[in-house]
Order: structure tokens, then sequence, then C-alpha cells
């Protein structure tokens, strides 16, 4: 039974203990080379003198959740701006409404808060208490009902009953990441409330293992995607009558669960639920757009609070102190090399702790560079031997999507690099983040936001753009402050800064020691082989897994053509100049008509061949972008001209067309993904199958995951009991 703390002679032994153990704890860090505890967040806007310290909710919270915040696991002296606001409403915000009142309290919230800001512990501290407060109560009724005033074995019996067949809060995200590093951050909550369990329903996990657990633990917290919670509640009757009466619904991310893609979960998961006033509901969103709003006026009560962290005076929709550079490429075929600088930049500026995110469009564009860097790296990066690199993607099983997640998170070489999809972009938390590098335009302003988000709000971002790509910038991120780099003014900097390591490279990384070894002793000549050992790359790479590329690039941009505002013949002609100049194939791809047709590339507005003429005019501002686009000259690193697989040449020197290959056994869907596409249309290879690519779910039935944060003697899998 968690300790309640009520007596004033409880609280001041509480008070001493806090005091002590605050006065002989080392001074919190947050830094990725000592501990991957994530770093508290930074304030979006306020003075960090006007914040309260957590040690103010002494008394208004049990000691057990105090206690994981200020001591282990977290180290937090002073709360965050969100966390402040929702916070300080506790005890009140979790008390049962009084039905004969005829001024009910405020308990439902509409809270606005970026990404990154604190949110997660802004819902899950009332969460706990709520859930405690509801257990004590649950046992106190039983005393009363039987007509005693104390009985251990009864209340012991109630307890179990009780924990058993009820479920506390239901947290609902977006995507799998999300969820887990909510799920994560529960456990770390509750550490010191022994008994306390999380229940995780995610897809691409064992569903008979999340049930298993389901039945045999407790159900204090649930926290789930919206596809895996529909499908337990309309399948599992058990899961139905233990959510029946939960008494707090959390949506978190509430800007992304209003897609098409969730909308007819999240609509059928609420029928299953208690109506307002009987459930509490938290909103959580990083724009109240009137879409939001909409969903707000179905969820919340007619008396909710709207709580706005966000100051009106930030037009930027990201933190404007977060550094943000935007390079147009000249041609496709500077790709490859500038996210290579774009790396050396990074691994130069912070020597011995540099840590990159490489977001790209599809999985099989994140596929491809991920092996691309794998083979290249360690030979013309400043790092060299140092370089590490992750992979994730929604190809991948989840368990190893988990892992590799842990993996990076924990991850203190001081060179390395997650390649990934938009499986990372939203809610997930990597402490010690350097830069954030966008290869490609992201699907909309929002999803850059959260992008650039990752970067913990103390590194960099770069944006780089194909040049028809450059319009991007001018329509969706006129109110970021986004400063241009040109791929010449890249290579010049980088350049520089090997230059000042050469002269003098122990002055250069401060004279740490640690660190003579991390670069070698001269890095000009390294960096210098970054176009030849591109070519020879190049030569070497199948000319079908680059087709695959090009036909999933074809699917995204198809979605998000209108976030470029140009014709889609356009982006066919830049796809198939990115095919041969940036990736070397001597021919562009060719793609079915019929194909083309269905993915609106042919339409009656878009039936012209776009202009290609020879000008390679084009500026990297994007104040001088224009709607036509020409295509460049050959690209240096094309492959001479030859039989590549996949073509058979004609008897007029020509290559028939290119037949599709078959679909990977994974696809690009996700839970980020939108369902109103066609129902048999894989974006990963622009073909059309008679049906659509199954999920991958854990063979082996094992899809519980231990978390790192729960010790050693706790059982596997998210219902891992608190440890004192």
């Amino acid at each position: 039974m968690p300790r309640r703390v009520s007596s004033p002679v409880a609280l001041s032994r509480v008070a001493y203990r806090l005091k002590k153990s605050a006065a002989v704890e080392a001074k919190p860090t947050n830094s990725a080379s000592r501990s991957p505890v994530p770093p508290q967040p930074t304030q979006s806007s306020g003075v960090a003198s006007d914040l309260p310290k957590w040690k103010s909710l002494l008394g208004r919270v049990q000691w057990g959740t105090l206690r994981a915040i200020v001591t282990t696991p977290y180290n937090y002296d002073k709360m965050t701006k969100v966390q402040a606001e929702v916070l300080g409403q506790l005890p009140k915000l979790i008390a049962l409404p009084d039905p004969d009142d005829p001024n009910p309290p405020t308990r439902d919230l509409l809270v606005r808060s970026r990404t990154g800001t604190g949110k997660t512990l802004a819902f899950l501290v009332p969460a706990v208490e709520a859930r405690l407060a509801a257990i004590n109560r649950a046992v106190k009724q039983a005393l009363i009902d039987a007509g005693l005033k104390c009985d251990a074995e009864l209340e012991g019996r109630a307890r179990r009953a009780f924990v058993r067949q009820h479920a506390g809060a239901l947290i609902i995200s977006p995507t799998r990441e999300l969820a887990i590093h909510i799920a994560d951050e529960a456990v770390k909550l509750t550490r010191h409330h022994p008994g306390l369990e999380v229940r995780l329903f995610v897809g691409g996990m064992s569903k008979r293992h999340q049930m298993r657990e389901w039945m045999r633990d407790r159900r204090d917290i649930v926290v789930g995607t919206p596809g895996r919670l529909r499908d337990v509640l309309q399948s599992e009757p058990e899961v139905a009558r233990g959510l029946a009466n939960t008494p707090l619904l959390i949506l978190d991310d509430a800007d992304s669960l209003i897609n098409p893609e969730f909308r007819e979960d999240i609509e059928s998961i609420k029928k299953f639920l208690p109506s307002s006033p009987e459930r509490q509901t938290f909103l959580f969103s990083a724009t109240v757009s009137p879409a939001v709003r909409q969903m707000s006026k179905s969820f919340l009560s007619d008396n909710h609070a709207i709580i706005n962290c966000v100051s009106g005076s930030d037009p930027s929709p990201v933190h404007a102190h977060i550094p943000q550079y935007h390079t147009v490429l000249p041609t496709a075929a500077h790709q490859i090399p500038s996210v290579l600088r774009l790396l050396a930049h990074d691994q130069l500026t912070n020597p011995g702790s540099s840590k990159v995110i490489i977001f790209f469009p599809t999985t099989k564009m994140t596929v491809m560079f991920a092996d691309i860097l794998r083979d290249i790296a360690r030979q013309c990066l400043p790092a060299v031997r140092n370089v590490r690199v992750y992979e994730l993607h929604s190809g991948r099983a989840q368990d190893a999507r988990t892992l590799t997640s842990h993996a990076f998170r924990a991850d203190t070489s001081g060179a390395s690099i997650l390649v990934t999809s938009d499986v990372s972009a939203r809610g997930v938390e990597y402490p010690g983040v350097t830069r954030v590098i966008q290869v490609g335009m992201p699907a909309g302003a929002e999803q850059y936001t959260h992008r650039v988000d990752r970067t913990g709000h103390a590194g960099r971002s770069d944006l780089v753009l194909l040049p028809w790509e450059v319009s991007f910038v001018t329509w969706q991120l006129s109110k970021v402050p986004l400063k241009p780099l040109t791929v010449s003014e890249l290579k010049a900097e980088v350049t520089e800064l090997a230059a000042k390591h050469d002269a003098n490279p122990r002055a250069y990384v401060h004279g740490l020691d640690i660190f003579r070894r991390f670069f070698p002793t001269r890095l000009v000549p390294i960096l210098a082989t970054i176009d030849r050992t591109i070519s020879d790359l190049l030569a070497k790479m199948d000319p079908r897994d680059i087709k695959q590329t090009f036909a999933s690039l074809l699917g995204f941009y198809a979605e998000n053509a209108r976030e470029l505002r140009v014709r889609k013949s356009e982006i066919l002609e830049g796809c198939k100049d990115w095919a041969v100049d940036a990736m070397g194939l001597s021919y562009p791809p060719h793609i079915n008509p019929t194909m083309l047709d269905r993915l609106g590339f042919t339409n009656r507005d878009d039936s012209e061949p776009s202009s290609r003429s020879n000008s390679r005019d084009l500026s990297t501002s994007p104040s001088s972008s224009s709607s036509s686009y020409s295509r460049p000259s050959p690209s240096p690193y094309s492959r001479p001209v030859r039989e590549d697989r996949g073509h058979v040449r004609n008897s007029q020197g020509g290559h028939s067309s290119y037949r599709s290959h078959k679909p990977s056994r994974t696809s690009d869907y996700s839970d980020t993904q939108d369902r109103s596409k066609p129902r048999n249309f894989d974006s990963d290879s622009c073909d059309y199958q008679g049906r659509r690519s199954p999920r991958s779910y854990d063979p082996d039935d094992t899809g519980g995951y231990r978390s790192p944060h729960v010790g050693q003697g706790s059982r596997s899998g998210w219902g891992a009991r608190s440890e004192e």
C-alpha cells in the first residue's frame, strides 16, 4: 500500500528527509555522456526564477510521487511552465465532483504546450495521484460496507480486487514510439510506489502477451495507440469491462489524433468509456486548430479549462533560439555530399559529443541512406572509427525499433547518427541531440516543427532540399527564422574547421586527453575524399534499390504536392533527376502510365511535360524560387552507360519499361500513416497490389518490453512492478 502523507508529524518528517536528501545529492546533470536520463526541458517563455520548484508540491501529492521527481530517477528542481500550470491545481484537480453541487469545479483540461516542454509529467502526476486516491476510496468503502473500522485482511482483498478489475488512467498517443515513451516515464514516476503497474497496448507487439498481462496483473496506468486499443476493446470483453469505468482519459498529441487515420478509432474507443462527468479528460496539443477545438467539444465537458503555455508574441511554431538553416541544392548530385558535410560539421563543432538525427521522407529512403552511411561514414567523417549508425523506421519489427531507440538514447560514443523516418518525429525524447538534419521536405510545417523539437531545444536544425522543393520554405515555413546556407558555404566552413583542428589538435579539443584519439591527426585529407568515396559507392549500388526508393518518393510527393505548390509533372521530372544525378543511374526509371495516372501525375491540368531547358540558374535563396524547374546537367556521380539490372536494351539503343519488383513484406504503414490512401496502395513501391502489405508482429510472442529504468529484480514487460 503506497504511503499517504496526511498528518503534520508525517509532513515534518518528509520535509526533513527531502531537505537532507537534497543536501547530500550531487548536482543534477542532464549530460548524455553521464546518464541516459532525459534532460529537464527548457522553458519556452518566462523567467526560470518565476517557476515554482517541485518541492512546492510537498503535502499536495504523495511522497512516493514527489520522491521520484526530486531524487532518483529524475533529479528535477524546477517545473516547466506547463507543469506549473497543470500541477498547481492539485489536489482539487483529482477530487471527485459533488453531484449535488450546482457549480461543479473544473476538471477537464485543454492544454496547449509545445513538444518537449515537460507535458508528459504534467499529465502523469495527476494520473498516478488519481489512481492512488481511487484505491484508497475503494478500500474505505469495503470497510464501510462490512461495518468495520479496521481489518487488514479485508483491506488487502478489497485492494487486490479493485486494482485487477478496474483500470486507472487511459492514455492514448498516436504513435508506438510515443506510447512506449509515456509508459517508460510512468514506470519511472511510480518507482517509489510499490505495486503500481503500467499496461501497454501497441501494435507490432504480441497481442496475446499483452492480454496475458492484462488478465493476470494490475491495471493502474493503461497506455496505447488507437488501432490496438480499438482492436482489444472490440475483441476482448475483459478489456471492455476493465475500461468501462476508467475515471481519467488523457489524449496526448491531440493535433495528430485528429487526423483521418485515427478519427474512426478514437470515436470507437470513446463508446467504451464512461461519459462526462464520470470521466475526467485531459487533452494535450501543440496547436489549437479548429479541428482540435471540435475534438474538445466532443470529449471535454462544457465546463473545461483552457491552459495556453505558448506565448502569443512568438509567431514561430518552434523555439526561436534553435539555430535553423536550410540548404537548397543546386543539383540533386549535391545531396549525399551535403549530408556528409553536415555530419562532419557537427562532429567538428561538437567534438566528442556529436549526436545527430537524420530524417527521411520514406522507409525505403531511410533504409538506403542508412546502408550508405554504414558503408562510407567511417572513411570520410572526422570521427572515423567512432561513428555509430542506428536505423529506425516502420519496416523494422517493433522489438527491434524499441531496442534501437533505447540504444541511441543511451549512446555516449560522441559520434552517433540515427537515420530514421517519421516514427521518431513526435514525442520521443533523445537527450544530448546536437543536430537534426531533414533530407527532403517534411510532410507539412507541423511535421517540421516536431522534427526540430527532437534537438531538445539546445541543438541545431538543418533542412536539405532538392531544387524543386524550395517553395516549401516560402509557402510553409514563412514564420520560421530559417537562415540560408549554400553548398559552397557549408564546404568552406567544414574545411576551415578541419584546418583549425589540424593546426593544433590538442587545443581544438580543449586539451582533453580522451579526445586525442577521437580524431585522426589530420582531417583535411580525410574530408577531401568525400566526393571520390561517394562515386565509388554509387558504382556498386544495386539499381533495384534505387528504383524502389524512387517509387516510394513518388508516392510521398503525390500525397504532399499541395505543400510544394508545384505541378506534379515537375515533381516527376525532379524525382527522375534525383535517381540519375544523386544516385548514379544511367537512365531515369520508367513508371507504368496507369500507375502515374492513379497517383495523379497525369491529369487534364498537368498533362504537359515540364520545361526542361538547359538553364542551370537556380538561386539558393527562397525569394528567387520559381514555379518552373529546369533539369540540371548530368551528375558527376552518374554511372557510365551500361546495361543496368531491370533494363533491357532494345535494338534502337533505348531501354524497355522497368518491371516493378515485388514490395517488401513490411511497408511504410505504421501508426502515423494516413489510412485515407487507397487500400491497395503501397507507398514503398508505388505499386498496386491485390492487398495491403501485412503489419509485422512479433513472431516469437515476446511482445513485452522491459524498461531500462526498472530494477534487476523486476519482471519483464510493462507490468514490471516498481521497486523501492
